[in-house]
């Protein structure tokens, strides 16, 4: 009995071929189609005479962008999360700009009228704005070794603490970190031993009248505002690496725990800082932070710290992780606002006590001292936790390869 071509190729049709193909998949039938002329279209020709499964072109693209996607996922399964692997826009940056300056110019009328609600009246007889221009009678500035002696002790101290933190820099794992807390002791180093140079050599009015102590002076107080940009910078790369730590370990579900507090932190770009520490800066070259007092001028900058130091506390009070302990976090928190009460204490210091100058700058460098190293101990802390993390994963991956198990 014979069948004619097409009722074969019917027979031979495999049954619910379209259900059970995979989905995104287009089946291609080789049912030969006669055209009008009644030979076989092109369509027909197939080897093997029966059904063949082709992937379509749209298909072949979900997939290699699907493979695509899961391969960047397994390098780096929490940076798109955090966004950190898009480039940032022209907008943002823009945006991220100019909220740092608005937000400096707020923080510098602030500061330039804090002192006058905390203790006004000892802030009245202490606080005479001078923008370079010293005045015989009103302004004074201590010149002996007490002074820029304890200047250049901090500077030694800040060094040693600068190359502690660096040793433990690592690429793409602490280097970040490190350099941006390293740049914040640098910057208080460079501070005293600028004031330090000061207190030493320009022991006359006449000689701080000069456009040499204007600049000396700018570099003084200047890398303490710019010092701002470098805390904010802190707390930015502090604040996304243990989110990102966080989410690697799966700690996604948002609870009151510390873990999730700091998941709930929002990473504040580091235009942000970078506009915001310019801008406080540029005001101090102007002479805009300049008083009587030169050494007003660092009490009033170091208010202007206030947005970075507050951010670097949020991230020391939320972290939550196994290898920062108790002390470090505590450390941190006490160190970072611990300038704070300078504030109030130099004009009370100066105008009701019997202290000379050089005793008053004495202890407040004392006391800089401790807030310093507390910032920089509790940062190398947070550092070595990195490491420790990245080398304990390193271990674990040599130990888990094939030729490793082997061996066991």
């Amino acid at each position: 009995m014979c069948m004619n071509d097409d009722a074969l190729l019917t027979e031979l049709r495999p049954k619910n071929v379209a259900s059970s193909s995979p989905p995104g998949v287009r089946m291609s039938s080789t049912v030969s189609s006669s055209s009008s002329d009644g030979s076989e279209s092109d369509d027909s020709r197939d080897v093997s005479g029966g059904h063949s499964i082709v992937p379509s072109r749209d298909t072949n693209a979900t997939t290699s962008a699907t493979k695509g996607t899961i391969a960047r996922r397994r390098i780096q399964p929490n940076n798109s999360i955090l966004g950190k692997e898009q480039r940032p826009s022209w907008r943002s940056i823009v945006s991220s700009a100019s909220s740092g300056i608005l937000n400096a110019t707020f923080w510098i009328i602030f500061s330039l009228y804090f002192p006058f609600i905390l203790a006004p009246e000892a802030a009245t007889k202490t606080y005479h704005q001078a923008s370079f221009q010293y005045v015989d009678g009103i302004s004074h500035f201590d010149t002996t070794a007490w002074t820029y002696g304890t200047d250049y002790a901090l500077a030694v101290i800040m060094a040693l603490l600068v190359a502690s933190i660096l040793r433990y820099s690592r690429p793409n794992v602490s280097d970040r970190l490190c350099k941006r807390s390293a740049s914040l002791l640098i910057l208080y180093g460079v501070s005293v031993t600028a004031g330090g140079i000061a207190h030493q050599n320009f022991v006359t009015l006449e000689s701080r009248n000069t456009l040499a102590f204007r600049f000396l002076w700018t570099v003084c107080v200047g890398t303490v505002c710019s010092a701002s940009c470098s805390m904010g910078m802190i707390g930015t790369e502090a604040v996304q690496r243990f989110q990102e730590k966080s989410l690697r370990d799966g700690q996604k579900t948002l609870d009151s725990s510390p873990s999730s507090l700091l998941l709930r932190v929002p990473v504040l770009s580091e235009t942000f800082w970078i506009a915001f520490g310019s801008a406080v800066t540029a005001f101090c070259a102007a002479g805009g932070l300049s008083f009587q007092r030169p050494a007003c001028d660092i009490f009033v900058a170091g208010i202007t710290q206030s947005p970075s130091t507050f951010y670097c506390m949020i991230f020391f009070f939320t972290v939550q992780h196994p290898r920062v302990a108790i002390w470090a976090k505590v450390t941190g928190l006490v160190g970072f606002i611990l300038n704070a009460p300078l504030l109030p204490m130099y004009p009370l210091l100066v105008q009701y006590t019997d202290l000379s100058l050089a005793s008053v700058n004495t202890l407040l460098h004392s006391w800089l001292c401790v807030a310093w190293s507390m910032q920089g101990i509790s940062m190398q802390h947070v550092i070595q936790a990195l490491v420790a993390d990245d080398e304990e994963e390193k271990r674990v991956s040599v130990q888990s390869t094939p030729s490793a198990k082997k061996m066991h």
